[in-house]
C-alpha cells in the first residue's frame, strides 16, 4: 500500500509538471502567433516606408508555419499611389516601371525564419504565386529608357530593407499580364496564361551586377499561351500563341503567328475606293536563337538567326478598283527596315517550308489569277538597321528556291544595300522548264491570253534597279510557243478567242528561240518604275518587258 500511494504522488507531480510545461508551451506559442503576426503586419507595412509611399499591401489572410518555415497568402492587392508617383515625377526620381497587382493566392516554402528577423537574409526553398493578375506600367519620362535596365529599380526596392533573398525557385503561375505606357490608354499587349519560373534566384549586391542572370535568376523560363496586341487597322486580327523564353540557350520560340484578315476578299476590296493588298499570313515553329540579353535593356533585337519552320503569305488584289496615286518611293523592303521603331540584328533569317501566293483579279476577264511558289526555301542574311553594323556590311543577301505553280524550279539572288540613298538593289535568277498550257492558270485572267502549245526551257534574268528605275538582261529559251488571245463574252459569262488579233499575234510573233544553228537572243531591259507601285511591281514589270521583246510582241 505505501508503494501504492508513493506511486500514486510521483504520478501526481509528474502530472503536475507536465501540465506546467504545457501550459507555458501553449502560452509560448499563443505569445508568437500574436507577434508573429504583427511583425509580418509590420514588415509588409514598412512596404509603404521603403518605396516612399509608393506601394500599398492589403491582404485579407495569412497563415505562418515557423516550424516548416511556410506563409501562405491570400487575396493580396499591391497598388501604387499615383500622387506619390507624380511627385517622384516632379523631383525626377520616378522608376521606370510601376506594377499593379491582384494575387488570389501566394505560398513560400522552406523560409528559414530566425535568418530573416537576424540577419535580414531571406533564404528559402521555393515561392509561388497562383492566378494572379498583373498590370506593368512602363514610364517613359524622367529617365533615357533607351538605355535604361528596370531591374536596377527592382533590386534598390527589394534590397532598400534586406541585405540578401536568396531562392531556390520562383514560379508564377496561369497568370495575365497586361503592358500598357503610362500615357496610353489601351494596352501594347497582353498575356494570357502566362507562367514564369526562375530557378536559382539570388538577390544581392553581387547578383545585381552579374549581366548573366535573367531577373536575377540563375535559369528563367517564362510561357505565354497566348498574346493579344492591338490593331488600328481593323481589316486584321493579330493572333500568337504558345511563346516560351528560355535563358539557358537564350531562345524565343512561338507556336503560331497570324496575320487574319476580318473580311472576305470581295469586303475588304469594296471597303476601300482604291484597290489595295489584303494579306493573310501564317507562320509556324518560330525561332530566335542566341538572343542578346543587354541589347533588350536597350530596344535593341540582336540575335544570331531567326528561323520559321512552316509559313504561308497569301497577298490578293482586285484591279477592278482603280489604283491609288500614293508614291511608293522610299518603300523598298531595306528602306522599310531603316524606319523600324527598334535596333534590328539578326545574322540571318531562315524559312524552311514555306508558300507564296499573289491573287490578283482583272477587271477585264472578270476572273483571279494566282502566281504561286511552293516548297519555297529562303534565306536572308544580315537584317540590321544599326549604322554601325551597316557601316561593316552593307549588303542584305536573299537566297530564293521554290517551284512556280508547284512545276518550274526557281533560283533566285536578291541583294539589297542597306541605308543606300537611291534603295539600290540586284536581282538574278533562273526559272526552269515548263510547258506553256501549265502557267494558263496566270496568264488566262491576268493577261487575256492561252498558251496553246510549246515549251519553255528556262529564262534567267540579271538586274540592278534603284528607286526609279531597273535594266539588266534576259534570256528566255522557248520552242513552238503558240497562244490564243482572249476577250470577256458578257452574255455567256466565259472567256472567247479573239480570231484576228490570234492569227495576227501567231504571225508576227517568234515562236521560238532556239534557232536552227543559231544563238538564242538576249535583250537588254530597261523599265521606269511606276512610282505609286511595289518594289516587287517594278522586279515583275522589268521581267515582263524583256520576255515581251523576246517573243517580238508589244
Amino acid at each position: 500500500m505505501l508503494f501504492r500511494l508513493v506511486a500514486s504522488m510521483l504520478t501526481t507531480r509528474k502530472r503536475k509538471v507536465l501540465l506546467s510545461c504545457i501550459g507555458l508551451l501553449i502560452l509560448i506559442v499563443a505569445a508568437w502567433q500574436f507577434y508573429k503576426y504583427r511583425l509580418i503586419d509590420k514588415k509588409i507595412g514598412e512596404v509603404t516606408e521603403k518605396t516612399h509611399g509608393l506601394y500599398s499591401i492589403r491582404y485579407e489572410n495569412l497563415t505562418l508555419d515557423e516550424a516548416s518555415g511556410t506563409l501562405h497568402i491570400r487575396n493580396i492587392e499591391v497598388t501604387p499611389d499615383t500622387a506619390v508617383f507624380n511627385r517622384m515625377m516632379q523631383e525626377n526620381k520616378a522608376p521606370s516601371v510601376l506594377i499593379h497587382a491582384s494575387i488570389p493566392a501566394l505560398d513560400v516554402f522552406g523560409v528559414k525564419t530566425p535568418k530573416a528577423l537576424l540577419t535580414k537574409q531571406i533564404e528559402g526553398r521555393s515561392i509561388s504565386i497562383t492566378d494572379p493578375t498583373i498590370e506593368i506600367l512602363l514610364n517613359h519620362f524622367g529617365k533615357d529608357t533607351t538605355i535604361h535596365n528596370p531591374s536596377r529599380d527592382l533590386s534598390q526596392e527589394l534590397l532598400s530593407k534586406l541585405s540578401k533573398i536568396s531562392i531556390d525557385s520562383v514560379q508564377l503561375i496561369h497568370s495575365n499580364v497586361t503592358v500598357r505606357d503610362m500615357e496610353e490608354k489601351e494596352a501594347a499587349f497582353t498575356g494570357s496564361d502566362v507562367s514564369v519560373l526562375l530557378s536559382r534566384f539570388d538577390l544581392d549586391s553581387l547578383a545585381v551586377k552579374d549581366s548573366s542572370r535573367v531577373l536575377f535568376a540563375r535559369d528563367a523560363r517564362v510561357h505565354c499561351s497566348a498574346l493579344q496586341l492591338p490593331s488600328k487597322n481593323k481589316k486584321y486580327r493579330l493572333q500568337i500563341e504558345r511563346l516560351t523564353y528560355t535563358s539557358r540557350e537564350d531562345a524565343l520560340s512561338v507556336g503560331q503567328f497570324r496575320l487574319i484578315p476580318r473580311l472576305s476578299e470581295t469586303a475588304f476590296a469594296a471597303s476601300y475606293p482604291v484597290s489595295k493588298d489584303r494579306y493573310d499570313f501564317f507562320l509556324e515553329n518560330i525561332r530566335l536563337l542566341h538572343i542578346s540579353r543587354s541589347g533588350l535593356w536597350h530596344k535593341r533585337i540582336e540575335a544570331d538567326s531567326l528561323v520559321i519552320g512552316r509559313s504561308s503569305f497569301k497577298i490578293y488584289r482586285d484591279l477592278s478598283y482603280p489604283h491609288d496615286t500614293i508614291s511608293k518611293v522610299g518603300k523598298y523592303p531595306q528602306q522599310q527596315l531603316m524606319r523600324l521603331p527598334v535596333e534590328l540584328s539578326i545574322r540571318q533569317v531562315v524559312f524552311n517550308r514555306s508558300f507564296i501566293e499573289y491573287k490578283e483579279k482583272n477587271a477585264r476577264s472578270d476572273s483571279a489569277g494566282k502566281m504561286q511558289f511552293t516548297d519555297v526555301t529562303a534565306t536572308i542574311r544580315n537584317v540590321t538597321n544599326r549604322r554601325e553594323a551597316i557601316a561593316r556590311n552593307n549588303r542584305c543577301l536573299l537566297l530564293f528556291k521554290a517551284k512556280l505553280l508547284d512545276k518550274s524550279p526557281v533560283d533566285a539572288q536578291l541583294v539589297m544595300l542597306l541605308h543606300d540613298p537611291k534603295g539600290r538593289f540586284t536581282i538574278k535568277g533562273t526559272i526552269g522548264p515548263i510547258d506553256a498550257p501549265s502557267l494558263n492558270p496566270l496568264t488566262r485572267p491576268m493577261g487575256l491570253a492561252k498558251m496553246e502549245k510549246g515549251q519553255v526551257d528556262r529564262l534567267h534574268f540579271d538586274l540592278k534597279g534603284t528607286d526609279s528605275a531597273a535594266e539588266g538582261s534576259l534570256t528566255m529559251l522557248y520552242q513552238d510557243v503558240r497562244i490564243s488571245l482572249l476577250k470577256k463574252d458578257r452574255k455567256e459569262e466565259k472567256l472567247n478567242k479573239k480570231a484576228l488579233p490570234t492569227l495576227a499575234a501567231n504571225l508576227f510573233m517568234r515562236h521560238s528561240n532556239l534557232e536552227k544553228g543559231g544563238s538564242p537572243r538576249m535583250v537588254e531591259v530597261h523599265f521606269d518604275r511606276i512610282l505609286n507601285k511595289s518594289f516587287f511591281n517594278l522586279i515583275w514589270k522589268s521581267i515582263f518587258s524583256g520576255i515581251k521583246q523576246t517573243v517580238g510582241m508589244k
